[in-house]
């Protein structure tokens, strides 16, 4: 059997930790008092880290625990990660009843955050030639697909070829990662005069993903990675409405194929992103530029083979379609960031509170 090499990361120590807060959420140089706070509850949390070194995992629930406060989507998920923390600390009668409680939220962590995320995102059957018999499945809705954009795009939150539709278009018929023509795309004439005069322009499949999962499906039995029983859909949205984000419910529930929610992806990058092994890091200052982050064994290899830049301008077209949601953006680069860097991403039955984890060989 092959040796089993870890890729987790230990928490970052005090100093690190305040740099690298700073640099993530530049609104803190103006929130002293409450950077103050986020330091006091990160000794503690980094005090649990150390406390479970001889038990794996009570490591990892620690350490999803530290790098949600490390990585948080934004200021907003971040006070509120903070405002628990001290709540636990206020709860707690000594260090090692904070440790527990810091232990369980790193389970509550992993099953309501990480896990949904670890389901498959990415359609890989549906194109855009499909829109006619979507409209036509459903006696309900017309019988034609959308004539104008705006049309397309408020269909495109129940249908998903209408979806597909909508993002190609936006993408201007490319993968934005990698910038290869979809393949069903070249019966367009435009596509297809392009591709004539540039023979060496590659060509891919590609798929429709979703950046956020569909918190509304029971996921029992979902993935064979995972050995829990099935989740409460209720503590998907309530999770969020504790962490900083309770406008998903309303933004999602019911219209996940909105425009804002999907990415017209390479099939293969579509897989990767699905695994957690690459996120779009939206980069501060910088309009439509994110840094393209992968994870896991040999990800400088990948990115090389891939020919992917460290940072890459995307969804800057001029099309009158939405883009995609950068909030969502930063929330799946939290997921991807908090799951391999805890070393959570490696075990393949997650199973709460008391346990084990069983590594992947």
């Amino acid at each position: 059997m092959a040796h089993w090499t870890s890729f987790a990361r230990p928490l970052l120590d005090e100093p690190q930790a305040q740099t690298h807060c700073l640099d993530e959420f530049p609104g803190l140089h103006r929130r002293q008092k409450f950077l103050k706070r986020l330091m006091r509850v990160y000794s503690s949390v980094l005090q649990a880290e150390t406390a479970a070194k001889e038990r794996p995992p009570d490591l990892i629930r620690s350490r999803l625990v530290g790098y949600f406060v490390l990585y948080a989507p934004d200021l907003k998920a971040l006070m509120a990660i903070v405002n628990e923390l001290r709540s636990l600390q206020r709860d707690a009668a000594d260090p090692e009843s904070f440790n527990d409680a810091c232990y369980r939220l790193g389970d509550e962590i992993l099953d309501k955050f990480v896990r949904p995320f670890r389901g498959q995102r990415c359609d890989r059957d549906t194109d855009s030639s499909e829109v006619l018999e979507a409209w036509g499945d459903d006696e309900e809705e017309e019988e034609v697909p959308p004539s104008c954009l705006a049309e397309l795009v408020e269909q495109s939150g129940r249908h998903l070829a209408s979806a597909r539709l909508a993002g190609v278009l936006r993408e201007r018929y490319r993968c934005p990662v990698t910038g290869s023509f979809d393949l069903d795309s070249m019966q367009d004439s435009t596509v297809l005069k392009y591709l004539e005069s540039h023979p060496d322009a590659s060509v891919t499949s590609m798929c429709v993903h979703h950046i956020i999962p569909d918190l509304e499906t029971d996921l029992a039995g979902w993935d064979v990675h995972f050995d829990n029983g099935p989740m409460s859909n209720e503590d998907h949205w309530r999770f969020w409405e504790r962490f900083g984000h309770p406008e998903l419910r309303e933004e999602l529930a019911g219209r996940l194929h909105r425009v804002e929610n999907v990415i017209m992806l390479d099939r293969y990058i579509c897989q990767m992103v699905d695994e957690l092994r690459l996120c779009f890091k939206p980069v501060h200052g910088k309009v439509h530029a994110f840094d393209l982050v992968l994870f896991g064994p040999n990800a400088d290899k990948y990115k090389r083979f891939l020919r992917l830049p460290d940072q890459k301008s995307m969804f800057n077209t001029s099309v009158d379609i939405p883009k995609p949601d950068l909030k969502y953006l930063r929330i799946l680069a939290t997921c991807c960031f908090v799951a391999n860097l805890s070393g959570a991403i490696e075990y393949k039955h997650y199973i709460t509170f008391n346990s084990r984890l069983v590594e992947l060989s």
